[in-house]
């Protein structure tokens, strides 16, 4: 069965600490230095391991407007969904991007340094998009709870 024993407790591991050297991954997991470095490399070819990131607080960085958007998408052909997500992927303060199932078609984080600027990023998008966007709903971020780590799951 794959990831074995070995594959989790080195995928646990840099869930804790991704800033972990192959030698302290190596020291915590008791797993030999060689072989952690050919595990990981295999994670990060297979995409279990997809990259290694940073968790970021938009307060501290000045964007404590953190607002998730839904959206309904109507008349869509291939050409303007293309667009639109190229669109979603490059703009600076859309943070997160995924296409759901249910209500809505498309859930998207939109980090602002006020509500002002908020509204000037998502009616910027609606613009841009408003033969394809049919409803929206917004939800601001008040306090996050959890942030899920997929090793737990292992």
């Amino acid at each position: 069965m794959w990831p074995d024993k070995k594959d989790k407790k080195i995928i646990e591991t840099i869930d804790r600490n991704a800033r972990l050297t192959i030698a302290e991954i190596s020291r915590k997991t008791g797993i030999q230095r060689d072989s952690v470095l050919y595990r990981l490399r295999r994670l990060e070819k297979e995409k279990v391991v997809r990259f290694y990131h940073a968790v970021l607080d938009p307060v501290a960085l000045g964007f404590p407007v953190y607002v998730f958007v839904n959206v309904v998408l109507q008349n869509l052909d291939e050409k303007n969904e293309r667009l639109f997500f190229a669109h979603l992927r490059e703009h600076p303060h859309v943070v997160y991007v995924a296409k759901t199932t249910g209500r809505w078609d498309v859930t998207m984080c939109i980090a602002a340094r006020d509500l002002k600027h908020f509204d000037e990023i998502l009616t910027g998008i609606r613009r841009n998009f408003s033969t394809i966007i049919k409803e929206y709903e917004s939800a601001s971020i008040i306090e996050e709870l959890k942030y899920d780590k997929m090793a737990g799951l292992l």
